[in-house]
């Protein structure tokens, strides 16, 4: 039989973590998914901790593949999946028992191509954490504007804690670009842009295991970088799809420049290494400002005439303002 849902986990090296994901999916109170979980060629126990598990439930299953990275596994996971529905776990993340079913009600309820929830930060251990850092858009129920859909997706840019109609994510070509680092980021904003309706359960359902020294976008400088580069090409997936106008265009700005205020951080020498990279992020800034309306038009002439005035140096400190 076909199953209800599809749960998607891309593994590698998360012997640690993976028994608790795995059983705290085993324990869901809705029972018709299948688990598909991809070995990025790990060199721990991780396939072994899967294997077993698969032994006992039927509902688990194993492909092995060399390191392929990240994306390449996600879209593999998706051609897999036999879901009418799809929902992305972390290995080393774990959910809550009625996570899938009252995403799956909802959605059914709903109709909507997307259904998110709320979620926990936890600490390595699994214990809660003190304090959360996640910011006030993600509770925000996206409106059916360009801008706000823009906006929700980049500031909710995870692909856990959401359910997707497989169908529709296939017939609109959404897929990872391989490759990058954050490259979810993007996946999020084209999806909430183009679904008709998207549902939110305004509950704490999926458990995220936060700053694991382990995960690639640990490295905040990697996490910057693919950022920027991520952008880059959103910005002309939207041109291609036809979803480039005055809304998009505006929000693609102000995430490109908070972004590269980002690189602030960094030293001198690490900036270096990317000229390239952000003299064509400033470059496709300064274009983009020709496509916003009116008020967001006069914004941003007014930032890129300051740093003119003030010199490159300025860049920092005016984006910090203007964002």
């Amino acid at each position: 039989m076909t199953p209800e849902i599809s749960v998607l986990i891309p593994v590698y090296n998360a012997e640690k973590y993976l028994p608790q994901c795995l059983r705290s999916l085993q324990e869901q109170t809705f029972s018709d998914f299948e688990i598909i979980c991809i070995d990025d060629g790990s060199t721990d126990k991780s396939r072994q901790i899967i294997q077993n598990a698969a032994l006992a439930d039927p509902r688990i299953c194993l492909i092995c593949q060399t390191n392929q990275g990240v994306a390449f596994t996600r879209n593999r996971l998706i051609k897999q999946a036999r879901g009418t529905y799809i929902a992305f776990v972390d290995a080393d993340d774990f959910v809550l028992p009625e996570y899938l079913e009252k995403l799956y009600k909802t959605a059914k309820e709903s109709a909507a191509e997307i259904v998110k929830c709320f979620f926990y930060e936890t600490e390595e251990d699994g214990s809660l954490r003190s304090k959360a850092h996640c910011t006030k858009g993600f509770y925000r129920v996206p409106a059916k504007k360009d801008a706000s859909r823009f906006r929700a997706g980049y500031e909710d840019s995870v692909l856990w804690g959401k359910l997707f109609q497989r169908l529709w994510l296939e017939k609109n070509q959404f897929e990872f670009w391989p490759g990058r680092v954050a490259e979810d980021f993007p996946f999020v904003v084209l999806t909430f842009l183009f679904a008709d309706k998207i549902a939110v359960v305004a509950e704490r359902l999926y458990c995220y295991r936060k700053g694991l020294s382990q995960a690639i976008t640990s490295g905040s400088w990697n996490l910057t970088v693919g950022v920027l580069l991520n952008l880059l090409s959103l910005r002309e997936d939207l041109l291609c799809r036809n979803r480039w106008n005055r809304q998009t265009a505006s929000e693609w700005l102000r995430a490109a420049v908070w972004s590269y205020c980002r690189l602030r951080k960094f030293s001198i020498q690490q900036r270096q290494q990317q000229q390239e990279l952000t003299r064509r992020v400033w470059q496709q800034m300064k274009q983009t400002v020709r496509y916003c309306s009116f008020l967001p038009q006069l914004r941003w002439r007014l930032f890129f005439l300051l740093v003119s005035v003030c010199g490159p140096k300025s860049r920092f400190f005016w984006g910090k303002i203007f964002r």
